[in-house]
């Protein structure tokens, strides 16, 4: 497996927060198959979500990212800047049901175990105006390097990145 990590900006009280990723190898090659076929050398490979964090811009307070692409539902909790839940689903069918009840237990995890209620949800790869009913206002995830969907966010987080 290979095991990458990023150490994120100490915290309160000076505790530093780890984000760390686990991927079998055979999984990279594959995608650096593609890459290498076409004579470029990776540098780096990582999930889009991940990528995707490059177009959020921090705010007091806890925020969540939802991104939703084909079947797959990621949800991304950031206190502040910090990232502090990570979560994959594949869905069975795409339906505002099927992602609120991905949804609300997250809000409830936040309330919970975090320093207040979620203020902003930042969401990508969904029509506008889908799900009613979020206990917090929400919004587009934007890109100064285009219109983003669901299956150009990590490649526009990438680019946004670079500019950072």
């Amino acid at each position: 497996a290979a095991v990458s990590y990023y150490a994120q900006t100490a915290a309160k009280g000076g505790k530093i927060e780890v984000v760390a990723a686990v991927v079998a190898l055979e999984i990279i090659a594959r995608y650096e198959a593609l890459f290498r076929a076409m004579n470029f050398h990776p540098g780096e490979v990582t999930t889009s979500s991940l990528a995707t964090l490059n177009l959020y811009r921090a705010q007091p307070g806890v925020a969540l990212i939802v991104k939703l692409c084909g079947k797959v539902l990621t949800v991304m909790v950031l206190d502040g800047p910090t990232l502090k839940l990570f979560r994959c689903v594949a869905l069975e069918e795409v339906s505002e049901e099927e992602v609120l009840a991905i949804l609300h237990p997250t809000f409830a995890y936040v309330e919970d175990e975090l320093s207040g209620p979620v203020r902003r949800v930042l969401m990508c790869g969904f029509p506008q105006g889908t799900l009613a009913g979020l206990p917090a206002d929400y919004e587009a995830l934007t890109s100064r390097a285009g219109n983003l969907g669901p299956y150009n966010a990590g490649l526009l987080g990438y680019v946004e990145g670079m500019w950072n």
